[in-house]
């Protein structure tokens, strides 16, 4: 079992947004009547949902949704001679049936306290071990259809403790990219992950390097 202990402190900051995919809730909001949730599919880590919504004087109309577990990922920061770098992986990607450069990251389970979640997924990925941990921005992965959330954190001194623990079916390769490099791999044939690139700027902003 990992101990996960470590200090992290929360950041309320008028430059950092935090939002919240919406929920389905009884009731009407924003002038919809929820009448009907039907799952469709149940794919264990998403499902889909066809959700029957009414607007005042108007028919009922159906919208199919996919439900989720919220997201993690974080950008691990180590000390090297060149000065900061970030700790990524690059790993196989089946949705493009080809291998990325990311950040580490995974799935909050239920309940989960997200530091621990995040913790926990860079320990796994690649044997580093923050002392700090510090959130800075949550998003929606897209409001259209999806109704969870992508959560984004720092970690700060991050050190070697293991070797990475990795599930059956991962194949993780750990690469450290210069800070000032980081912004150069957006757009390329490698890194193309929304996610991971609105986490950069994530990471960016709260460094004050964005103009």
């Amino acid at each position: 079992m990992w101990d996960l202990g470590l200090n992290w402190v929360p950041v309320f900051d008028s430059n950092v947004t935090f939002c919240k995919a919406y929920k389905l809730q009884k009731g009407g909001i924003m002038g919809w009547r929820n009448l009907e949730r039907t799952c469709l599919l149940d794919c264990g880590f998403f499902s889909v949902f066809q959700v029957l919504r009414q607007r005042e004087n108007q028919p009922p109309a159906p919208f199919y949704l996919l439900d989720a577990p919220d997201w993690a990922g974080v950008i691990p920061v180590v000390t090297t001679e060149r000065g900061r770098s970030l700790v990524m992986v690059r790993q196989f990607r089946h949705g493009l049936a080809k291998r990325c450069i990311e950040f580490p990251g995974g799935i909050i389970s239920p309940g989960e306290d997200p530091v621990k979640a995040i913790t926990r997924e860079l320990l796994e990925e690649t044997g580093y071990m923050p002392e700090l941990v510090v959130p800075i921005g949550s998003l929606s992965p897209n409001p259209a259809f999806m109704t969870n959330s992508f959560h984004a954190f720092i970690a700060e001194d991050c050190k070697k403790v293991a070797e990475p623990r990795l599930d059956e079916h991962e194949d993780i390769e750990v690469v450290l990219v210069p800070e000032e490099e980081a912004i150069n791999l957006v757009g390329g044939e490698d890194m193309g992950h929304a996610l991971m690139v609105a986490a950069l700027f994530l990471y960016y902003r709260y460094m004050g390097k964005c103009m």
